[in-house]
């Protein structure tokens, strides 16, 4: 009887967890949609270990991040959020297979500020001029 228990919880827990992810990042398309990014991929989840010693105990926390690409103005640009928190930021431009941070991961960009960002002087990721097409939606 036990055992039932413990697999009905092990399996509500594991549900939980599964739905409260897909939430953040259905939030996090949401969000972007609502800064007015129309062409929002599919959002995926990475999680970063981490464990450091404290004393004689070593302590463990994990950090998930949820990426979705937008294209932009021919660009296919990444925005990062990390899980539970407020705030994204421009993380990569992805190019030619290739996947260059973006140079000082501007925050919290409305698609306005994204199409002035990547039209003015200020430094560009590796392969930036192979993607922009000012012309493009």
């Amino acid at each position: 009887m036990k055992s039932k228990i413990v697999s009905a919880l092990l399996v509500l827990g594991c549900a939980a967890t599964l739905s409260a992810c897909s939430g953040n990042e259905d939030k996090f398309v949401a969000e972007l949609k609502a800064a007015g990014f129309t062409n929002v991929g599919e959002p995926s989840t990475e999680t970063a270990k981490k464990s450091k010693k404290v004393g004689k105990r070593t302590v463990k926390s994990s950090e998930k991040t949820i990426e979705v690409m937008v294209r932009v103005k021919g660009c296919d640009l990444e925005f990062a959020k990390t899980s539970g928190q407020s705030g994204y930021w421009l993380d990569e431009l992805h190019v030619d297979g290739q996947e260059p941070d973006w140079p000082g991961y501007p925050e919290n960009l409305k698609r306005d500020q994204v199409v002035s960002l990547l039209a003015d002087k200020s430094a560009k990721p590796d392969g930036f001029t192979k993607c922009y097409k000012p012309n493009e939606a």
